[in-house]
């Protein structure tokens, strides 16, 4: 059995994709047979302009074999974020034709992994399996309708018609949050067969040291680390958080994204002194950053389609055992509220409420019990097993 595996990013390039990718890749190669091949086709890393790091154009893992296609740098805008998808799209069809797989798997976001993973597959006459991150239809129609209402439901119709073709004809789905279920079986796709694997805890930040916050520590630091685009908001509220909170405490934001230049605009603009914007950083040195922590912060504009997403970040920061303060809505808040007891959770865009949130940290108390249980639900390396067992019987299923 050959398989070929689409993702547009695996490491050395970091964030929620590449994290999964390369954890799902590992899982495969444990539940599948020694003479079954896995070609995972992915992008050399290019996800923050500020983190490009070299990696080989192939790798091979005994079973596994990494291909990695040159892609145009992007600015992060939305259409230089295309033009590189475009690139890979080419070069990643091409290159799956001839290697002629006998399944095909997609791991996608912003759906153009999706369609790329339906394509091939329908060219080659194979089945597909399609892991999906976003719900792609609702939140760029939810951007574009804060524009135009008219051209926010064109753009919703045209996508949500390709989603539907490309779920329906799949051999499997998995989503990585249970609030996307609703949103395609209301649009009539049946989701009776689809799975439920989210993101999960990296076997990194398991056993993660706890500690209080150091009352009399003189400047308490609040640390935010992720993307920094336009669905994360964070210019509408920083800011603001900063000023209310003083020299008392320091925002860390490690990050880069499509935002970045809007929030830097924001911080100029209210003269706040008590923010540090740094560049996007590696497991290792991001763990530094977490262990100097007081508190971890997330947040994501108030859009519809967000109340649906549970973001990969509250995995990572619930395995740390820090107070979480969390500007979010629907599915995500409540997952907060029921999952992780030192976590606070507030309205997307309110800062008052998030200022008292912070201040009150103080009086969390969090025991390493209480983690390791949330840890033990969701540690990646189990969840990744269950998807590839499931993907196996799925693949199993086809050749009968």
């Amino acid at each position: 059995m050959k398989i070929v595996f689409f993702t547009f990013y695996f490491p050395p390039d970091i964030g929620a994709g590449a994290f999964r990718s390369v954890a799902f890749s590992k899982s495969l190669k444990r539940k599948l047979k020694d003479d079954d091949k896995v070609h995972v086709i992915t992008a050399h890393p290019n996800r923050y302009k500020a983190h490009r790091v070299k990696a080989k154009d192939i790798e091979i893992d005994e079973m596994i074999t990494i291909h990695r296609i040159n892609v145009p740098a992007h600015s992060g805008t939305m259409f230089s974020q295309a033009y590189t998808f475009c690139v890979f799209f080419f070069y990643a069809f091409n290159l799956c034709r001839k290697l002629k797989p006998d399944f095909l798997i997609g791991t996608s976001s912003r759906l153009m992994t999706a369609i790329l993973t339906w394509i091939s597959a329908s060219f080659l006459k194979k089945r597909y399996f399609i892991d999906m991150r976003d719900i792609f239809s609702e939140t760029i129609s939810d951007i574009f309708m804060q524009k135009n209402r008219m051209i926010g439901l064109i753009i919703k119709h045209i996508f949500l018609k390709l989603e539907k073709w490309i779920l329906s004809s799949a051999a499997g789905v998995n989503v990585v949050s249970e609030g996307f279920i609703k949103y395609f079986e209301n649009n009539g796709i049946d989701t009776s067969n689809w799975f439920f694997f989210p993101n999960g805890v990296d076997e990194d930040f398991v056993d993660f040291p706890i500690h209080d916050i150091e009352q009399k520590k003189k400047v308490k630091t609040i640390l935010y680390a992720g993307n920094i685009g336009k669905g994360q908001g964070l210019e509408k509220i920083i800011p603001d958080i900063a000023k209310s909170l003083g020299s008392e405490y320091l925002i860390k934001i490690i990050g880069d994204g499509g935002a970045i230049s809007i929030l830097r605009e924001s911080i100029k603009k209210e003269n706040v002194k008590n923010i540090q914007l740094l560049p996007p950083v590696g497991r290792h040195e991001l763990t530094q950053y977490y262990l100097e922590a007081d508190i971890l912060f997330l947040h994501l504009n108030n859009i519809p389609a967000f109340k649906r997403v549970l973001p990969s970040k509250i995995f990572e920061y619930a395995a740390l055992g820090k107070p979480i303060i969390g500007g979010l809505n629907g599915y995500s808040a409540e997952f907060m509220r029921q999952n992780i007891p030192y976590a606070q959770v507030f309205s997307p865009g309110d800062s008052k409420r998030a200022v008292k949130l912070i201040l009150d940290s103080n009086s969390i108390e969090i025991s390493r019990d209480i983690v390791n249980k949330f840890v033990s639900k969701y540690l990646r390396v189990s969840i990744m097993d269950e998807l590839a067992h499931e993907l196996v019987l799925c693949i199993d299923d086809q050749k009968k």
